[in-house]
């Protein structure tokens, strides 16, 4: 009647016990990880800072018109506006931007450096791809082209031209997108 019964215990020893926490620690940061990073990738493009002439000026390569080709492809009509130091563009790129397969956008574009020779194109923003039906632009998406609606988006190459980048960027000009970012959030 006074017994205790708790059944059979397992013992495992430390050594074991530790190596088995490492694990479950490591396999929970790379699921961490890479459940992270599949989110990233469905959250589309990357945004880099596009609210006023100066941000276009510094963080976009260039400002072309063209047409989405298909969901990722997209034909490049006519480069309006190039920062000093951009890398070149082609006249059909990949490019990451929310379009419409046939339809006119003027896009700033940057080029991503994922290492060595790698890269890719993206818009600036979601906001600033800008439709063109009948080639004026309707649409600033909530940027500083909204100054410019009805206008051709050669008004805005006009003010790129006039106004340049950020005076923290320009030692930076000829670097990558991040270090133009790091230049002028650090001031």
């Amino acid at each position: 009647m006074g017994e205790n019964r708790t059944g059979p215990t397992l013992s495992v020893p430390r050594g074991v016990a530790v190596i088995g926490t490492i694990v479950a620690v490591i396999l929970a940061v790379w699921a961490a990880a890479l459940g992270g990073r599949l989110l990233l990738d469905r959250a589309g493009p990357p945004e880099f800072p596009d609210g006023d002439v100066r941000d276009w000026a510094t963080f976009a390569d260039h400002l072309i018109l063209g047409t989405a080709a298909d969901e990722d492809r997209f034909d490049v009509a006519t480069v309006l506006w190039t920062r000093q130091g951009a890398h070149p563009v082609g006249r059909r790129i990949t490019l990451e931007a929310e379009t419409t397969e046939g339809e006119a956008y003027a896009v700033p574009i940057a080029w991503l450096d994922d290492g060595g020779d790698d890269g890719r194109w993206v818009a600036l923003s979601a906001d600033s791809v800008l439709p063109l039906p009948g080639g004026k632009i309707i649409d600033s998406g909530g940027t500083w082209a909204a100054e410019h609606t009805g206008e051709s988006p050669r008004a805005l190459a006009t003010e790129l031209y006039e106004t340049g980048p950020h005076p923290a960027a320009v030692p930076y000009l000829y670097e990558s997108l991040e270090q133009r970012l790091a230049a002028v959030e650090s001031r």
